[in-house]
């Protein structure tokens, strides 16, 4: 992989984000479950990084995409 941004190789592949307390995941929210037993989950996200310019070349999830994603959030996580 190049960077498209300065040319280089230097690419640090498939770095997790979280947060530094580890209390809990940072990522792409979704719906999990149904009914009344339903809760919201998160997809864990991750990037690929120029080590030399410093910029994010790409960011990714690895598992399946066919969820019930969020796509408006309040600060309580709600729909």
């Amino acid at each position: 992989m190049k960077c498209p941004y300065c040319g280089s190789e230097h690419i640090e592949v498939g770095i997790a984000w979280g947060k530094s307390a580890e209390t809990g995941s940072v990522g792409l929210k979704f719906s999990a479950g149904g009914g009344f037993f339903s809760y919201v989950n998160v997809a864990q996200v991750y990037s690929d990084l120029c080590l030399d310019c410093k910029s994010i070349l790409r960011t990714y999830i690895k598992e399946d995409t066919d969820k019930d994603w969020y796509h408006l959030c309040d600060n309580y996580g709600m729909k």
